[in-house]
């Protein structure tokens, strides 16, 4: 829901502090890069998937509704 509501225009940006799994953001990630979102790692990287090596475990992490609005790095150009 929460992801829906960034790619919605509802809100702007979705911080998740905690750990989650991968099963619990795939959709709404691809929802939100479909609507012109991007959800970054950390270290600025968007979000990986298919990391069997950590146990499918996904890191804190933010959810931006406006890729231009975050500053230019070649990670978030991705």
């Amino acid at each position: 829901m929460k992801f829906c509501a960034v790619a919605e225009g509802d809100a702007d940006v979705y911080p998740r502090f905690g750990q989650t799994m991968e099963w619990d953001t795939a959709a709404g990630d691809a929802v939100l890069r479909a609507a012109g979102g991007i959800v970054l790692d950390r270290e600025q990287h968007p979000l990986r998937y298919g990391k069997a090596g950590l146990q499918f475990r996904n890191g804190p992490f933010v959810a931006w509704g406006d890729r231009k609005a975050i500053k230019p790095s070649s990670a978030a150009d991705r």
